[in-house]
């Protein structure tokens, strides 16, 4: 649970745009020739306060020394550091190439070892399919020499196997080494590069405003106003558009704007049929509130909007996008006709943007959708399917479970009005409403969303899985069955299916039994054991019955004792309820004297524990000494 929980805050760390690291500064240590690790961090220039994710080594400028790329979640998002070491060493560059069939092209896997004059111990680099977080250095393998060094030669030790030494390396020149060919061939960078001249991190001016076009629209959150008489959520109805849902606080200048923009264009903003209805947001400045829109002689409605109001606009609008930003005042909901969601306003909108978003409500998917980006492209699938169940996940990760289960009930409402609604779509809200309601342990309502569920598709195998289980927790026992067999036809190897189904098929032969019904119940007995061969109390009700029953058609002495015995020699004759059972079957296949013996070893163990069952087993110990 607190692994998961660990991964949820490091999601949400992602989503918020916070850092991993807490602006701590990157660290960089040097080798000192196998002694220990110096701290350089400062001195090398690598310390920059970023939340760092990858760094890669590449000799870009071709003079002969490693320089960095380096790559972070926060701005700026990649650096390019230049090595300007003082050049007091030498180097060689080798590129491999495999042959393709005992080695892949890219040589990933070979290894080559440059052995210098006068060395013991040859310099090793190893080419690697990726060696940082989601990055790759280059495929050049780099050596530093020292000063004054002379090549012995190199070796190549390929993925496949073979080996390949090569001469006449020398330093300061880079090498294209391939497979099979024994001379290495020397390459020259172009001529025609690019310098890259170093400049300060500029960051944009956060914009004012942004207009986000929802390409799949969704249903708003729950919305609740505070009047004198209480507090009343707005219906359905009266969230069907055009309709912009408006936040704003008394203290916002631009929110003062924007009502007194619309104010002035009401004419032309009601001439497009389009409704607005402004929520104040702040609670303690109610008065001022009145004040303003009276000053104003604002044309259209206006409420107080209760601060849970506030919190599921803005975790709705999260769910919506990547960056999880606080919704801001002012902040605008476009409703369509259908009381969906079609665009979010983050800050201010004026009002020829919103008469030309009302023109586009009712537009072709395909032509909304080209709003939905911004910038022109080409499409490669198409329109994205609505996903309510994002917006359920903010609640939820937010404790907002009521609102939540309230959010998709609306949704699911509304969805099943609209035309080209897939079943399919419906029943996954449904069944997760049903499961909300289960954990709420509001039993009923969770049967009946799951039976809706069910009705809109009913080839989906957790749909039915669910249903049985409930349907078992109440002791409807042959719907539970129903329901079980169904989602067995869909995928008979499931293992928890299983276990179900046995412990279904066990509690239903009980009630059958206690109603007489011995053949129905030695059925389902058997069926539990079928379903689930660890169902070692199906096996002794099942030798009971089959030893005890009057019903001399049903009665089996002989499959009895072979039941009971099979589980005394699994429990390892230690469990006093089996070896009582055992103990009849003897009995019923007249051999009393194994009878006797079993009672007094079942008597045994009932008596150390107290176990009132050791007066039955007792009265039936007489029966058996008197060969009854």
């Amino acid at each position: 649970m607190r692994y998961r929980q660990g991964w949820k805050a490091l999601n949400r760390l992602l989503h918020e745009d916070r850092s991993f690291s807490g602006n701590e500064r990157n660290c960089a240590f040097l080798n000192c020739r196998g002694t220990g690790f110096a701290d350089i961090s400062s001195v090398s220039g690598f310390d920059f306060p970023d939340d760092s994710r990858a760094v890669t080594a590449v000799d870009w400028d071709f003079d002969g020394d490693l320089d960095l790329w380096m790559t972070a979640r926060t701005a700026p998002r990649l650096r390019f550091l230049r090595n300007d070491t003082a050049a007091n060493a030498d180097w060689v560059a080798v590129k491999l190439s495999g042959n393709g069939k005992s080695t892949n092209r890219d040589a990933v896997g070979a290894r080559v070892h440059l052995y210098l004059k006068n060395q013991q111990k040859p310099l090793i680099r190893s080419v690697h399919a990726g060696d940082a977080f989601l990055s790759q250095s280059t495929g050049w393998l780099h050596f530093g020499l020292g000063p004054n060094a002379s090549i012995e030669k190199l070796l190549v030790r390929w993925p496949g196997g073979t080996q390949e030494s090569i001469s006449g390396i020398e330093p300061g020149k880079r090498y294209l080494v391939t497979q099979g060919v024994a001379a290495a061939k020397t390459w020259s960078p172009p001529s025609n590069r690019k310098s890259l001249s170093p400049s300060p991190p500029a960051f944009p001016d956060p914009e004012p405003s942004a207009r986000i076009v929802l390409s799949a629209r969704l249903s708003p959150p729950p919305v609740y106003i505070q009047s004198e008489s209480g507090v009343s959520e707005l219906p359905a109805d009266q969230l069907k558009g055009p309709l912009l849902i408006n936040l704003w606080a008394s203290w916002c200048a631009p929110c003062i704007s924007e009502l007194r923009e619309w104010t002035a264009a009401e004419s032309r903003i009601r001439s497009k049929g389009l409704r607005i209805h402004v929520l104040h947001a702040d609670p303690e400045n109610t008065v001022s509130a009145r004040r303003t829109l009276a000053k104003l002689k604002f044309p259209f409605d206006a409420d107080n909007a209760t601060s849970q109001t506030v919190r599921n606009l803005d975790l709705f609008q999260r769910s919506l996008l990547d960056r999880w930003l606080p919704m801001p005042v002012p902040g605008s909901f476009l409703l369509d006709r259908y009381g969906r969601v079609a665009v979010v306003y983050k800050g201010p909108v004026t009002v020829d943007q919103l008469l030309a978003d009302i023109d586009l409500l009712d537009a072709n998917p395909n032509l909304w959708r080209d709003h939905s980006v911004p910038f022109p492209g080409r499409w490669v699938g198409p329109p994205p399917d609505i996903d309510p169940l994002r917006v359920n996940s903010q609640f939820v990760d937010h404790n907002e479970i009521a609102e939540g289960l309230n959010y998709l009930q609306r949704h699911v409402a509304v969805a099943e009005t609209i035309p080209g609604t897939k079943p399919k779509d419906l029943a996954d809200i449904h069944f997760v409403i049903g499961i909300i309601l289960q954990e709420r342990k509001q039993t009923e309502a969770a049967l009946e969303a799951f039976e809706k569920a069910r009705v809109m598709n009913p080839h989906d195998f957790r749909i039915h899985f669910e249903l049985g289980s409930i349907l078992l927790n109440l002791a409807r026992y042959e719907e539970a069955l129903t329901r079980l067999n169904d989602a067995q036809t869909i995928n008979a190897t499931d293992v928890q299916l299983k276990r179900i189904l046995g412990k279904a098929h066990f509690l239903f032969a009980n009630s059958l039994r206690d109603d007489g019904q011995i053949s129905e119940a030695i059925a389902n007995y058997q069926d539990a054991l079928r379903n689930d061969t660890k169902r070692l109390d199906a096996a002794n009700h099942l030798s009971l019955l089959l030893a005890t029953t009057s019903n001399e058609a049903l009665r089996s002495p002989a499959e009895a004792l072979a039941l009971a015995g099979r589980l005394c020699k699994i429990t390892q004759n230690k469990n006093p309820e089996f070896l009582d059972t055992l103990s009849i079957a003897y009995a019923a296949n007249k051999n009393f004297e194994s009878a006797v013996a079993s009672a007094q070893q079942a008597l045994q163990i009932w008596e150390k524990s107290n176990n009132p069952a050791a007066a039955a087993t007792r009265s039936r110990l007489t029966l058996y000494t008197d060969k009854q």
